[in-house]
């Protein structure tokens, strides 16, 4: 087949002559460049670089992390729509603050969903798999390095959800992982505030022995046990921290 002409100007066929793109697929770079800084500001936000119910503007947001303007516009308008920071106009954004009443919903909710998880994998977990896992939560963490507190939060989130999976339901299973997702922040200001590394391991050690007889009532005393224990360290984090007393610490209206 050969090529149309159209005067002087010689338009080739398809596929002869032409430079096919390699980028075919590929997110643009303004997508690619938005998508970063939605998790770099995503992952400040969790790990409380900014302090719950902080004003931040969106310049200070693009100086701090190398971000472009265009990037961390967009970035923040995706986090808005999450209710992770909410707009103030030409002051910048507020950090969305933690209430009385996150604390007090997210661990009735991991209660109810953790002790049936727990109960119903009495007898049934993998007890070299959480041993191993544990073995990784007991390497302990720094408090106030974020880094360290991610990484300890990560294991213990895999710890329970490896307890989780032994029950067979997975709703069960995704249900106990968005409770970790929503609690990150919660936690991450808890192990800032002491060291729980030696009481966790501790709890976990207590908790695959009960797994493992299985004593399912044990197990249920053990669970509760341990989230007392974590909520009474975020409640006191909370309280020790001045900046947070005022803003943070109310009962939203329902």
């Amino acid at each position: 087949m050969k090529a149309k002409h159209s005067g002087s100007k010689s338009v080739p066929e398809f596929g002869v002559g032409m430079e096919i793109s390699t980028d075919a697929g590929k997110a643009p770079q303004s997508s690619r460049q938005s998508d970063h800084a939605f998790e770099v500001l995503y992952r400040a936000i969790v790990r409380c670089e900014f302090l719950p119910g902080a004003m931040v503007p969106e310049a200070q947001l693009a100086e701090r992390f190398g971000l472009t303007r265009a990037s961390t516009r967009a970035a923040v308008d995706r986090l808005a729509v999450l209710g992770m920071l909410r707009p103030v106009r030409r002051q910048g954004y507020i950090v969305k603050p933690i209430t009385l009443r996150d604390v007090n919903d997210l661990f009735q909710l991991r209660s109810i969903i953790e002790v049936a998880a727990n109960r119903g994998a009495a007898g049934r977990v993998d007890e070299f798999s959480l041993r191993r896992l544990d073995k990784v939560c007991s390497q302990y963490y720094h408090a106030g390095d974020r880094e360290s507190e991610s990484k300890f939060l990560q294991a213990n989130s895999e710890f329970h959800l490896t307890v989780a999976t032994a029950t067979g339901n997975y709703r069960i299973v995704s249900a106990l992982a968005q409770i970790f997702k929503e609690m990150e922040r919660l936690l991450h200001i808890g192990l800032s505030f002491r060291d729980r590394s030696e009481e966790i391991y501790q709890e976990h050690q207590a908790l695959i022995d009960a797994l493992a007889c299985p004593d399912a009532d044990q197990v249920e005393v053990l669970t509760l046990k341990e989230l007392a224990a974590s909520k009474s360290m975020i409640l006191d984090a909370l309280m020790s921290n001045e900046n947070l007393l005022d803003v943070n610490l109310s009962f939203e209206k329902a």
